[in-house]
């Protein structure tokens, strides 16, 4: 897709999936967007790209289940999955995070969220 990295965002909130879908259009990511996780794993199987940022309270598909099913299809198992919580993950929590590749907080600090796309982006080209 014209040679930017190609981002799945998956926001139960229609805010956030804006806010993302912007801030990141300006730090030059291609995204293709979802308030849906059976939907986002379609479009992850379709469109196969570089990264995707998963809401963990998704609605009609649980996150948990979204990653099963992604990492269990060869066209979409190395694609790294960025959570995004509503709030900092404790220890006992980090069962939660399994199959997750990073992890980032709701309200978004966008110089986080930035560093972690970056990093994992970088990580792919290399």
């Amino acid at each position: 897709m014209n040679g930017q990295p190609l981002i799945l965002i998956v926001e139960q909130s229609l805010h956030d999936l804006e806010l993302l879908n912007s801030h990141l259009g300006i730090l030059n990511f291609s995204c293709i967007c979802t308030k849906q996780g059976v939907r986002a794993v379609m479009l992850a199987q379709t469109h196969q790209p570089d990264l995707i940022l998963l809401d963990m309270k998704l609605s009609n598909l649980s996150a948990n289940q979204v990653i099963d099913d992604l990492k269990h299809d060869s066209k979409t198992a190395t694609i790294p999955i960025i959570a995004v919580t509503p709030t900092m993950v404790q220890d006992d929590d980090s069962t939660m995070l399994t199959g997750f590749d990073d992890c980032i907080t709701k309200p978004f600090d966008f110089n986080q969220l930035e560093m972690v796309i970056s990093r994992h982006i970088s990580q792919l080209n290399s």
